[in-house]
């Protein structure tokens, strides 16, 4: 991804790569006829470009075709192998040979490390080649060329076949032979198994001992052998070359044969060599080769325009003025003591105008992920030639403001993202660009993002770490939790790592992921460092040397669900003061609205890191920015001198907020243990030159200690205790975690703190004590994610993560356990009986492949099943997904079929009023409750005839039982009438007391007496007077809104009764006369009254 300002230096040479023209031509290669009587059996020059994956071979030997997995590119007669390709070679026509001579043209590009440009041996058997190899390593970790034969074989194999190695920088005489070369080279290893001797030859000339021992027969004693070009039969990284030519002769070359083949080929290659070398134009200072393939080489420019140093190579290009011609340079090289020359044109462009220089400038800005902003950016206010920068928001003004930047060539845009739901928003910018006094102007478009919905809860989690120094060390490796335990892994991609470097040392350490502060971005950033080989400095080794000329760049990638990752950034945040920069993290800081990014530094008095004899002491320190692209300069955070060893100060914290708090922890180098501080200012700073101890440091700052010596003393749970530590990280549990805590801390216990070399975890209930308990003993190294050279992890980071981004994970890296389907899970019981769930559910895997796994499921409450109806019960399957399952549980009631149902009264005489006598149902003896037991519908209960009551099961009963009762024509002549009464009745018997402030007690007694006369009055008048009343009443009332009268001041027969919300119970007689228990009383008492009236008329 474009960066705004800060460039990846380091990256390019800083020309265009394209080639000079050759004034002098030169044939291209002089290999046509061989120097030597011997020719090559297998032979790959990498003169043709490639057409497929097959190369061609172009000695003697049928099928000995290699075959490239990955794409190289081919040119200028080499194959550039960049750790992502090898190639393997055919070994029929090498099976059986004792005699046999390698020789190979390489350039090396991998530095110093375990690796092989070229293997001939046996495939791996267990973990290693334990039947023996040949081996070439250009460059051991010591810095020695590497040509080896082991004394382990098929007939005698060895489980450590590099301790039995035998040659030049072998693993047991690592610094013996001669210092490697990064230039173009040949080696030539020559292999006399039947004088059971080998020789090692570097640029024609001997290497080591004349000749070393070997088993008599060669290759033949490692039974059936496989070939490879950049990579051998261990686990060890592919290594990173240049192959010009690759020849296998069968037969044990003369040593003179070796420096003819050397003196026959040597100038060509240089030529080749120095011409890709040498830049078509060239703008700015550039490198020239002083040697190349073992020839010196001395430099002469005809022109001004570039000036050559002989002594260091670097061509220094002076450009023409912007109103002069551009210069065409010819730099002429001669090889050796000119033993040939070559004349090369080079292009000196003339400096640009003003007006050249501002659009140049402009047209370098680039906005990173323009069409997908998801935070605030910067943009840069100074271009690479010098212009100065002016922005202006023309359009989206309501959403993005621009403002202070993060350092003094930037501005930051300061977004407002739409809501959740919306449409992406446009802003346009408008950068006008001033050099001296001419002007340019650009229109920038970008869009902004709406902000995610609101954000699922965190249920797994995910770790990114590296496991070491060794195979398959420093590297970048991410793994899985089972479900919602912290304490339980899935190793992903199969153990292999997914993240390695191409920049820098190209060794990645101590990752670091987190989410952007709206929780739909992650960043990730890690340490360029590589131990592994790593050249010493001033007699300073290893980690010691990597703290005084140490990386200043930290890594970054970044990813919108950690599966599909932008490319790598190399972003310098330390000063050229600073040896190293070591365990970046960053937490975002509301009140200063930007990510703080924080990591451990040596820093020095001068830039000149080859005078570094002595480290000083880490400090931490902090740069701030938008979007990851651009950093503020750095400033010191932690400053304590905790020298008893040398380097000792504050390395490796890790924060969390909890509430307006920040905590951090932290390793003390002096005590080699952990603490813990808190402060409400992420950026306060503590101590400053002098201050030797945390006391004094922490004295009138922001900060206060917690907790210190963290864990020490505890036993690890992994047999031994737990003493120091490193790589701390901190982190929240997420709610539902089976372990029950509130914070974990995993903290790297390496071999060299008496440690497993792995992290340990611990725990707290709250963070706010500083009280840790080692919990090694619940999560044994079983439940570790475990790579395939069986490294664990290291120093890292624990995400917490949704379920979706899991799945999502799961899917990309472990198709076998990731879900995706479950086939419906269901159960049936009875009303009071606990339901019996599915003991397993049947799950497909993203990889096709299908499982029947035990489920775990939630308690049911008694309450779910005391009714009839269906629930959902949540479960957890047991596999490594642990996936979220559901079973819907049916409840089937007691069956009210055999139930007796008597109807009071059970006849009536039509009058126009629907019939609703009184239900009683009783059921094994015991008399059932409307409402709760069972709800009561009435049929055909107006007209004469026959009518139905039919009960419908409630609660814990199901299924249905009728009775019937008469209804008789009435006696003719008879005008009885109760429509009107009806009519009224059923409009206002849903009212609902609670909505009422006046007026209810007595239309709750006209109401029952109205009920009453229409089921059993016979009386005209006594109906007219029950209508009457009922109307009265209803008039009276006055709602609790303030409303007099009727609740709508009306009566026109569409009046809806007020509902209440939630107070519809299940169709209960108290429920539909809104009235409760009360209404069944009034309504007791108006038929009382009704009978009185009757027994005086």
């Amino acid at each position: 991804m474009g960066k705004l300002i800060r460039k990846a230096t380091g990256l390019t040479v800083g020309v265009a790569t394209l080639l000079a023209g050759l004034v002098l031509p030169m044939t291209a290669s002089a290999e046509s006829a061989s120097p030597i009587d011997a020719s090559p059996i297998i032979h790959y020059s990498f003169d043709n470009a490639l057409t497929s994956k097959t190369i061609a071979n172009e000695g003697s030997a049928a099928n000995s075709d290699a075959t490239l997995s990955g794409d190289a590119t081919v040119a200028n007669g080499q194959i550039s192998l960049t750790g992502s390709q090898t190639i393997s070679v055919p070994t029929t026509a090498i099976a059986g040979k004792k005699d046999v001579t390698v020789s190979i043209w390489l350039k090396n590009n991998y530095g110093n490390g375990n690796t092989a440009a070229a293997y001939i041996g046996a495939a791996k058997t267990g973990n290693y080649p334990a039947n023996g190899y040949w081996l070439l390593n250009p460059a051991n970790p010591s810095g020695y060329a590497k040509s080896v034969m082991t004394n382990a074989t098929a007939a005698d194999p060895n489980n450590s076949p590099w301790g039995t190695e035998v040659g030049p920088g072998s693993t047991n005489a690592a610094t013996t032979g001669t210092k490697a070369t990064s230039d173009l080279a040949l080696y030539t290893t020559v292999i006399s198994g039947t004088n059971s001797t080998m020789s090692f030859y570097l640029n024609g000339k001997q290497v080591g001992d004349v000749t070393y021992t070997i088993p008599a027969g060669g290759l033949t004693n490692y039974g059936d052998l496989v070939a490879y070009i950049g990579k051998s039969s261990y686990a060890d990284p592919n290594s990173k070359l240049d192959v010009d030519d690759y020849a296998v002769y069968d037969t044990a070359i003369s040593a003179a044969d070796v420096t003819k083949l050397y003196d026959a080929q040597v100038l060509d290659k240089a030529e080749a060599a120095v011409k890709a070398a040498v830049p078509a134009s060239a703008t700015e200072d550039f490198a020239l080769p002083t040697s190349a393939a073992g020839v010196s080489i001395a430099w002469k420019s005809d022109n001004a325009a570039i000036a050559v140093d002989n002594a260091t190579g670097k061509a220094t290009v002076t450009r023409p003025a912007a109103t002069a011609a551009d210069a065409e340079v010819t730099l002429t090289a001669t090889f050796g003591n000119n033993a040939k020359t070559a004349a090369y044109t080079v292009l000196v462009p003339k400096q640009l105008s003003d007006a050249e220089q501002a659009k140049a400038d402009l047209d370098a800005v680039t906005i990173e992920d323009s069409d997908d902003i998801r935070s605030n950016f910067s943009v840069p206010t100074k271009g690479n030639n010098g212009s100065t920068i002016s922005w202006e928001v023309t359009g989206g003004k309501d959403i993005a403001t621009l403002g202070e930047g993060v350092n003094d060539k930037s501005r930051t845009v300061t977004v407002k993202r739409p809501a959740a739901g919306s449409d992406a928003a446009t802003v346009t910018l408008k950068a006008t660009a001033k050099y001296d006094t001419a002007t340019e102007t650009k229109t920038f478009t970008v869009t902004i993002q709406p902000i995610p919905a609101a954000e699922e809860k965190d249920e797994a989690y995910v770790w990114a770490f590296f496991t070491g120094e060794g195979v398959g060390g420093e590297k970048i490796s991410l793994a899985a939790s089972k479900g919602n335990d912290a304490l339980d892994w899935n190793t992903l991609n199969n153990g292999t790592p997914l993240f390695t470097s191409e920049f820098g040392e190209k060794g990645l350490r101590d990752p670091f992921i987190m989410k952007s502060k709206d929780g739909d971005k992650f960043y990730m950033l890690a340490t360029d460092l590589k131990i592994d080989g790593r050249a010493p400095l001033n007699g300073l080794n290893g980690f010691a040397g990597a703290q005084a000329n140490g990386s200043k760049y930290i890594e970054i990638w970044k990813s919108d669900d950690l599966v599909n990752w932008s490319k790598q950034s190399h972003v310098k945040v330390s000063s050229d003061y600073a040896g190293n920069t070591w365990a970046p993290e960053a937490y975002y800081d509301e009140e200063i609205g930007k990510y703080v990014v924080y990591w451990a530094s040596n820093l020095y008095d001068n830039t000149d890191e080859n005078s570094r004899k002595q480290l000083t002491y880490n400090r931490m320190v902090y740069v701030t920015t938008d979007d990851f692209v651009n950093f503020s300069d750095p400033t010191v955070w932690i400053d304590v001198d905790r020298r008893g060893g040398a380097g000792s100060g504050s390395i490796d914290v890790t924060v969390q907020k909890v509430g307006d708090t920040y905590y951090r922890i932290y390793k003390d180098e002096n005590t080699m243990s952990l603490r813990q501080e808190k402060s409400t200012d992420l950026t306060a700073a503590i101590g400053g030159a002098g201050v030797k101890n945390y006391a004094d440091a922490l004295k009138g700052s922001a900060w206060s200690e917690v907790a210190t010596n963290i864990g020490k003393g505890q036993a690890n749970g992994y047999g031994k205790t737990f003493t120091s530590g490193e790589g701390p990280s901190l982190f929240k549990a997420n709610d539902g975690d089976v372990n029950g805590y509130q914070y974990y801390l995993f903290a790297d216990q390496p071999s060299y703190h008496q440690g497993p070399n792995h992290y340990v975890p611990m725990a707290t209930e709250d963070i706010a004590s500083g009280q840790w308990t080692v919990i090694g003993n619940k999560m044994p190294e079983a439940n570790f994610p475990t790579n395939s050279d069986g490294g664990k992890p290291r120093h890292g980071t624990v995400l917490p993560v949704t379920r979706a981004q899991y799945q999502k994970v799961l899917e990309a890296y472990a198709p076998a356990v990731a879900v995706k389907s479950v086939d419906a899970l269901s159960a049936e019981t009875t009303v009071g009986v606990a339901p019996t769930l599915p003991e397993t559910a049947h799950l497909t895997h993203a990889d096709g492949s299908v499982s029947d796994v035990a489920v775990e499921w939630d308690a049911i409450d008694a309450s779910f099943y005391a009714k009839t109806g269906t629930f959902t019960v949540k479960g957890i399957t047991q596999d490594d997904s642990r996936m979220p399952v559901e079973a819907t549980v049916i409840v089937n009631g007691i069956d009210l079929s055999k139930a007796t149902v008597t109807v009071e009264p059970n006849e009536f005489t039509a009058d126009g009023a629907a019939k609703e006598p009184a239900v009683t149902v009783v059921l094994d003896g015991a008399t059932l409750k409307e409402g709760a037991d069972y709800t009561v519908a009435y049929t055909n209960n107006v007209e004469p005839g026959t009518a139905t009551v039919t009960v419908t099961g409630a609660g814990k009963y199901s299924g249905t039982v009728s009775a019937t009762f008469t209804i008789k024509a009435a006696e003719p002549g008879s005008t009885l009438d109760k429509s009107k009464l009806q009519a009224l009745v059923d409009k206002v018997k849903g009212y609902n007391k609670a909505d009422y402030q006046s007026g209810w007690d007595a239309f709750a007694v006209a109401l029952a007496d109205a009920q009453q006369v229409l089921q059993n009055s016979t009386d005209q008048q006594e109906v007219d007077k029950a209508l009457s009343r009922l109307q009265s009443a209803v008039d009276k009332l006055v709602k609790k809104s303030g409303d007099s009268g009727k609740t709508d001041g009306k009566d026109d027969g569409t009046q809806k009764p007020a509902a209440k919300p939630g107070s519809a119970l299940s169709n209960t007689g108290a429920s539909v006369f809104g009235v409760g228990i009360t209404a069944v009383i009034l309504l007791a008492a108006a038929g009382a009254a009704y009978a009185f009236r009757k027994r005086r008329a």
